[in-house]
């Protein structure tokens, strides 16, 4: 399989086709495609799916794809790598955009589509688009704040429309467990507000009444969907950006160095650097 190899921080592209060139492949970076126009099938890691005009599509350095057109299409590529907002020189603003990547990568592939259902907002996402493309074709600069801002925006308009988590426990207690799943996912960077004493007042229940309903309506225990929710998150960080261990450590709130280690050894049973080094060996 080709794979394509991106050096720039961000790169746009915006283009009409009548046949896609391009083999299966995958990249260096992640993409956010959105279709203006145009009929077609795009195959992305195994899957295919339909695509029509309001189409938008988010696709991981991992993800494998190529599209079939049916109809003549006009796309818009955002393609970053996972440094990109280090040339930003803003911690806040990196922590943030990895968090909205966290939610991005989750919830859209669970979606089903469109993932953008509300008309306006897929007008908004285009005209954005728009914007963004003039703005790249004049001034070519990888760090552009007006660009950085404007995909600030795009993102955040993608994320209203996919606020319910993937595969909820289908049950008579689905929308209660979807609630107190989805709080998880907000607050999963806060060690208090993820604690079985804080979502059961916040949620109304006793703990141990919480404990036995979660535990029932998952089939597994509340310590550890958080625990395996924080694992997945530990694991995008060390494949998809450049934080060092002791940035990731803070951000997802564990108490030092020792605690995470310890934490992601219990899992996976490897040395969190050990896993690190062995992701960007694989990559080379």
């Amino acid at each position: 399989m080709k794979r394509y190899i991106q050096h720039e921080l961000l790169k746009i592209s915006s283009f009409t086709t009548k046949e896609w060139i391009h083999p299966v492949h995958n990249h260096n970076h992640f993409e956010i495609i959105f279709v203006h126009k145009g009929k077609g099938i795009h195959c992305l890691s195994n899957m295919k799916y339909t695509y029509q005009p309001g189409s938008l599509f988010l696709l991981a350095p991992c993800d494998f794809h190529h599209f079939e057109v049916q109809e003549e299409t006009e796309f818009t590529f955002l393609k970053f790598t996972n440094i990109y907002l280090y040339g930003m020189g803003n911690t806040l603003l990196q922590s943030q955009w990895n968090q909205h990547m966290d939610q991005l990568l989750i919830y859209v592939r669970h979606q089903p589509l469109p993932v953008i259902k509300n008309i306006q907002d897929a007008e908004q996402l285009e005209n954005l688009l728009r914007l963004i493309v003039k703005e790249w074709q004049t001034t070519q600069d990888e760090l552009n704040e007006t660009i950085f801002f404007l995909i600030q925006a795009f993102v955040s308009i993608i994320k209203r429309n996919i606020q319910t988590p993937p595969a909820p426990p289908a049950s008579k207690h689905s929308a209660k467990i979807t609630e107190i799943i989805h709080y998880i996912h907000q607050h999963i960077y806060s060690i208090d507000h993820t604690q079985i004493k804080h979502l059961a007042e916040q949620f109304g229940y006793s703990r141990h009444y919480l404990g036995i309903f979660f535990k029932e309506q998952t089939g597994r225990t509340l310590r550890d969907y958080v625990n395996e929710y924080k694992l997945h998150l530990i694991e995008n960080r060390l494949r998809y950006s450049s934080f060092s261990i002791k940035e990731i450590s803070d951000e997802l709130g564990f108490t030092d160095m020792s605690h995470i280690h310890k934490f992601f050894k219990s899992y996976r049973g490897i040395n969190i650097s050990e896993y690190r080094n062995q992701l960007t060996n694989n990559a080379v």
